[in-house]
């Protein structure tokens, strides 16, 4: 049974010397609009608020003040205009989980970010793919280079958007599809996974899966982040430091990225329910203990890849609550046991006398309350 599904295909595009001005323009058009709309709805914002009546952020005011910034200033008409559009879009979405306290206040860009995009809506015919080239609207043709699986996907697919962005010194296009997945074979066989520090994560059955080693890529960032606080900004030997430290980022970033799939979609293929805690990753963060070793580790990533690759093959992915506490409950007999601090690896339960390992306990926990939770919904 196939299911419709969007998925992002990131291409590696390889801008030639007069397009890459072209692609920077347009990342300054973003960028400019985002800042300057900003800038005037807040001043906005602080002076309905004191005369009593708040102005909240809409589709309709912003595109007002995208028209007005069109008139003031001539270069934008150069740009190309849907990606124009997306920036007060973007901004509204923004403004909404804000409100929604599901993220901090939205940021002005800078232009000193090494991350620069700005995503182009198909309208019409204004995006075209051939085996080797895209065309953007306005903007031209780019060479792009990716497999031969993409290609096909790219043929047989449905176009929504691309996004063009700039990082650590390559260009790509993240191109939007929908397209029609086969769902994966039920197996019958569950799981719980507990994710940690010590360890990416252990499952239920007792299995422990261990971080990956990245001291070498973190080390070499270490050494050229060194070197190039001490050259003159954008000098020639700065931007050769800065070559070999984006290098060895996109090592660590593409080692990350390479596990985390292949073990999202071993998971995923062999089990048919798949348990996680709902944890607050970003209260974590705020632990200067743990901060540096889960942004090492990105949690974030490998918990979303399961969620949408669970959703694609037909799996069903559950996270339990929060501050449910499954390394303190006994998995056999359910007794609570309070005394458990971070530093306890294994303890024995009071009430049964089972002897319990803190991770492998947990992850049991988490996959009896998931089961529970299915079973509420279903009923």
């Amino acid at each position: 049974m196939g299911k419709v599904v969007n998925m992002g295909l990131k291409l590696v595009i390889l801008p030639d010397d007069a397009m890459i001005p072209v692609l920077e323009q347009n990342m300054g058009n973003v960028r400019f609009i985002w800042n300057n709309i900003l800038s005037m709805y807040i001043k906005l914002y602080r002076l309905f608020s004191f005369k009593g009546c708040p102005l909240y952020p809409n589709i309709r005011n912003f595109n007002a003040m995208l028209k007005m910034l069109k008139q003031e200033n001539a270069f934008l008409h150069e740009g190309e205009s849907t990606s124009q559009q997306q920036v007060f879009r973007d901004l509204v979405k923004a403004f909404n989980k804000f409100f929604k306290e599901e993220s901090g206040f939205p940021k002005f860009k800078s232009k000193k970010s090494q991350k620069q995009s700005f995503r182009i809506q198909k309208n019409g015919n204004n995006i075209r793919i051939t085996n080797r080239r895209i065309r953007l609207a306005k903007l031209g043709y780019i060479h792009y280079r990716t497999s031969s699986k993409y290609k096909k996907l790219l043929k047989n697919s449905k176009i929504n958007n691309i996004t063009v962005k700039r990082e650590n010194g390559k260009y790509y296009a993240i191109v939007n599809i929908t397209t029609t997945i086969e769902e994966l074979e039920k197996t019958g066989e569950n799981i719980g996974i507990d994710l940690g520090l010590k360890n990416l994560a252990t499952l239920s059955n007792g299995q422990e899966i261990v971080n990956l080693d990245l001291k070498k890529e973190d080390a070499m960032i270490r050494k050229y982040q060194k070197k190039l606080s001490r050259q003159k900004y954008m000098s020639k030997n700065y931007q050769k430091t800065l070559q070999k430290y984006h290098k060895w980022q996109d090592k660590k970033n593409n080692k990350i990225q390479n596990a985390y799939h292949q073990l999202s979609k071993k998971i995923v293929k062999k089990y048919d329910i798949i348990a996680m805690e709902n944890l607050n990753i970003k209260g974590m963060f705020q632990n200067k203990r743990w901060a540096p070793k889960l942004q090492k580790i990105s949690l974030h990533k490998l918990v979303n890849m399961l969620k949408y690759k669970s959703d694609w093959y037909g799996k069903t992915f559950i996270q339990i609550p929060r501050f449910y506490p499954s390394t303190k409950t006994c998995n056999i007999c359910g007794y609570k046991n309070n005394n458990i601090t971070l530093d306890i690896r294994q303890w024995t339960c009071p009430s049964c006398g089972t002897h319990h390992h803190r991770d492998t306990n947990a992850a049991i926990n988490i996959l009896k309350k998931a089961i529970k939770i299915k079973y509420k919904q279903i009923i």
